[in-house]
């Protein structure tokens, strides 16, 4: 019977069945109720090699020679958490916890390192944005940044227009950019010839604007007009009430206090199609904010976008 304990043997004992039974061949580990009654049982008999089990914390364990300890599936004595871990222990069910993953609290954040062995999270930064190395950042030495380009066009607006005597766009320049870029698909209710006008803002700087246009019809009829001290810049001439394509390009206009320049192109369709070109200046040193299209006879509709140039 399994749990009898230990007995000694002496001369002339009988050995039954029964005992070998219980106390060789069902306790090849000795098993006792508690470590106490191993003890009184095992007095004066302990030798290095004995195995026992207890039954009151389900334990095996050797006696080495001087004291019991436990035997465990393998020789690991303790898990000990390493860098960027926590938790670990001796004995029982061990926790390792990832402590990066932990310092994550929202989405989008990242981990970065913030010195030899320890780190941070970093929020997600605002759409658009890029991770951008910035040593002067402490202590992450990186920062979430609008993206900067030296060629890539910024789309910054979109304008649709339909049947206006005149269109503003204000809100477009600003210190973001060195230049900006627009292209225009305009279409004027005017069924005879007319000009389309632009200034700067929506005020008028009378004997300001300085500038030329050339225009040349598929006719072989080249038209070309300049303006001196006019009071607006005169950026198309159109024969009919086509649809016409103008891009523009400005300059010094929302990041600095100087005079602003633009040059233009585009052409025109319809039964008397014509190309144009050229380019003008406003006499005013002043930092600008947006433009505003007046067609010189109709309403004019359609669309303008507008870019930003970094370089």
């Amino acid at each position: 019977m399994a749990g009898a304990g230990y007995k000694l043997f002496v001369s002339g004992d009988v050995l039954t069945a029964a005992q070998v039974n219980t106390y060789l061949m069902q306790q090849t580990v000795m098993v006792f109720a508690n470590s106490t009654a191993r003890t009184t049982a095992l007095s004066g008999v302990l030798a290095e090699g004995m195995l026992s089990y207890l039954q009151d914390t389900n334990a095996v364990e050797k006696y080495d020679g001087s004291a019991w300890s436990a035997i465990g599936d393998g020789d690991i004595s303790a898990v000990i958490a390493g860098t960027g871990l926590s938790g670990g222990g001796t004995s029982g069910s061990v926790t390792i916890t990832n402590s990066m993953a932990t310092e994550i609290t929202a989405s989008g954040d990242i981990i970065v390192g913030t010195g030899s062995g320890t780190f941070d999270n970093l929020p997600i930064g605002t759409t658009g944005q890029v991770l951008t190395a910035d040593t002067t950042v402490s202590p992450y030495k990186v920062k979430w940044a609008t993206q900067s380009s030296t060629s890539a066009l910024t789309k910054i607006s979109s304008t649709d227009f339909s049947a206006q005597s005149s269109v503003s766009i204000d809100s477009l320049f600003s210190s973001s950019y060195l230049r900006y870029m627009a292209i225009m698909q305009v279409t004027c209710s005017s069924q005879g010839a007319f000009r389309m006008k632009m200034r700067y803002g929506s005020t008028t700087h009378t004997g300001d604007y300085y500038g030329s246009l050339y225009t040349y019809k598929r006719n072989n009829t080249a038209i070309g007009s300049g303006y001196v001290n006019g009071d607006y810049a005169t950026i198309t001439r159109i024969v009919d009430a086509s649809p016409m394509v103008l891009t523009m390009y400005f300059s010094k206009v929302g990041n600095t206090s100087e005079k602003a320049f633009f040059y233009m192109n585009g052409i025109a369709g319809g039964d008397d199609q014509a190309a144009f070109f050229g380019g003008g200046i406003v006499n005013v040193d002043q930092t600008w904010t947006g433009i505003e299209l007046l067609p010189e006879l109709g309403n004019i509709s359609g669309n303008i976008k507008v870019y930003g140039v970094q370089n």
